[in-house]
């Protein structure tokens, strides 16, 4: 994608020439690559670049009330083509703050946290398909209200997007998507936690939902979904469950859950998960387990994970892939 590649330049020229920068502190960049070696023992192996992702964005000097971010991002599931992901601007006043742009809707727990954080070495199916945009390039184009107390203890996003993501542009478009998220954070002796929801209601006009849909299926008709989740963090464990829900017209379904824990030990970190998804369309409908192992050489900025992932189908291990990924931050 061209616009990812004038990131790219913009980023490389920024650091060749740090002198040439106008305000050199008003902005900042950094980025990470995930590099993946894996397989599936049914003959089927390979290297890939999970992802590398860049991005720019402004520094607390930049502005009191304003503030922006671009992200672009490549990967060998994208044929190792440059994807704008995330070109928004914000408006902060006090506790009220608005976005605009491109990025992801505020909705469910594990989608408001960067990949590069969450301990497993993927997000859950149930998250990939079925969050508002999870097959359609996961961002849209929108705006989106954000509100805190003051203590944020309570969390809460309203917004209005498009509706159809970010993978095509329409200029004849008659669908919408509202998305709504609130949370709870409370804070405990040495922990913390964390309870929510999340609700979404689109107006869907020939869209193509994939995971959730057959590619051959086109949809258009209302789309409602909602999500319930739960967080429990502390030094040496880190628990949390979703649930997520979609409806559409004439009985059609999707939903699943899932819950991912990872125990803290020094600078290993075990990971456990389970996951369950189904759909109106769906032959198999067996659970996936998740068993992992990560090392911190260097926090989050440096990582590696081994990863092993299997459903048990009438009493065998199927399905089975394991991986091995290494984490590095640029900067």
């Amino acid at each position: 994608m061209k616009t990812g590649l004038i990131i790219l330049s913009f980023l490389l020229s920024s650091m060749a020439f740090p002198q040439a920068a106008k305000s050199p502190e008003k902005w900042t960049w950094n980025g990470y690559t995930q590099l993946r070696a894996y397989s599936h023992f049914d003959g089927n192996r390979g290297f890939q670049v999970r992802r590398m992702k860049l991005w720019l964005k402004s520094s607390p000097a930049f502005s009191e009330h304003w503030s922006y971010k671009i992200q672009s991002t490549i990967s060998s599931l994208n044929q190792e083509r440059f994807f704008l992901q995330d070109a928004k601007v914000s408006y902060r006043t006090g506790l009220l703050s608005f976005d605009f742009g491109q990025f992801v809707p505020a909705y469910s727990l594990q989608w408001s946290q960067p990949d590069w954080r969450i301990p497993s070495i993927e997000r859950a199916i149930v998250i990939n398909a079925i969050t508002p945009d999870g097959s359609l390039g996961v961002r849209d184009i929108g705006v989106q209200a954000n509100f805190h107390t003051k203590n944020k203890l309570i969390e809460t996003h309203l917004g209005t997007f498009n509706g159809y993501g970010i993978k095509e542009y329409r200029f004849h478009n008659h669908g919408y998507l509202f998305s709504h998220k609130t949370a709870i954070n409370i804070l405990l002796p040495h922990s913390t936690m964390q309870i929510g929801y999340s609700l979404m209601f689109r107006k869907a006009e020939n869209m193509k939902i994939k995971k959730v849909f057959p590619d051959t299926v086109t949809y258009t008709g209302n789309d409602f979904r909602y999500n319930l989740f739960a967080l429990f963090h502390s030094s040496f464990v880190e628990v949390q469950a979703e649930y997520l829900n979609a409806d559409f017209e004439d009985g059609l379904n999707a939903n699943g859950y899932y819950i991912l824990s990872a125990f803290n030990i020094k600078k290993s970190q075990i990971v456990l998960s389970f996951e369950d998804y189904k759909n109106t369309y769906a032959n198999n409908h067996n659970p996936y387990y998740r068993l992992g192992y990560n090392y911190l050489i260097n926090k989050n900025k440096t990582k590696v994970f081994l990863d092993n992932y299997f459903q048990v189908i009438d009493g065998k291990i199927d399905n089975y892939f394991a991986s091995i990924q290494v984490q590095i931050f640029f900067k």
